[in-house]
């Protein structure tokens, strides 16, 4: 399965799991306002975002941060730099889910 067919798969146990959760609304309103520009701008939190998914190995925010972020207007030098922070903080626990980021730039067409 690809990263990008990985992320689809965990998007939508989540957006099942909000169909079915009585604070839907208040999660996804939460969720819409934090990565909305502000003292900081949408790409940025999404690259802070990512650097949090990386040292806590959550795969879904590694693969769907680094997707938004790309979205946003990041390049892959700018997730690959988030990628160093993130094995600064995390170290190899962090570095080991490198490799998702790569996969996934690799599959968009943005390194070889």
């Amino acid at each position: 399965m690809s990263k990008k067919e990985e992320r689809e798969a965990l998007r939508n146990y989540s957006m099942k799991f909000l169909e079915l959760s009585p604070v839907k609304e208040s999660l996804l309103k939460y969720y819409e306002t934090t990565y909305q520009a502000g003292a900081l701008d949408a790409k940025t939190k999404r690259l802070i975002a990512l650097c949090g998914g990386l040292v806590s190995g959550c795969k879904g925010c590694i693969l769907g941060q680094a997707a938004l972020a790309v979205q946003e207007g990041a390049s892959a030098e700018e997730l690959l730099e988030t990628c160093a922070v993130a094995m600064s903080l995390g170290g190899t626990m962090a570095w080991s889910h490198v490799s998702m980021v790569v996969e996934y730039l690799e599959e968009s067409g943005l390194i070889e």
